[in-house]
């Protein structure tokens, strides 16, 4: 008796060349892909630097608040009061004696 061998039959590969507009839109796509990444990259680099100068100006603007708060706080001081009642209104206390130097009133 013969033998029957199981032997799976391979077929032979066999490669065309591929048209002229495959390998055209190929290289439009990679060309386009490229462009685009391109682009994204630098949005994204602007963007970091935008997030960088708001953070900075938001610290200033923090620092800013802070000095803004003391103020508040010191306002209501009598020192404060009476500081502000001499330099901008050009009062004074009551019990100070004004010495007018002579010729002054000139």
């Amino acid at each position: 008796m013969e033998k029957k061998e199981n032997v799976k039959k391979i077929g032979k590969v066999t490669l065309r060349p591929s048209p002229l507009a495959l390998k055209v839109a190929l290289t439009l796509l990679i060309v386009f892909s490229m462009g685009a990444l391109t682009a994204l990259r630098w949005v994204h680099l602007n963007l970091r630097q935008e997030i960088s100068d708001m953070r900075q100006e938001a610290a200033a603007i923090e620092t800013e608040n802070e000095k803004l708060q003391d103020q508040i706080g010191a306002l209501g001081s009598v020192n404060s009061i009476e500081d502000i009642a001499e330099e901008e209104l050009g009062l004074v206390d009551p019990h100070t004696v004004l010495i007018d130097p002579i010729g002054s009133a000139e």
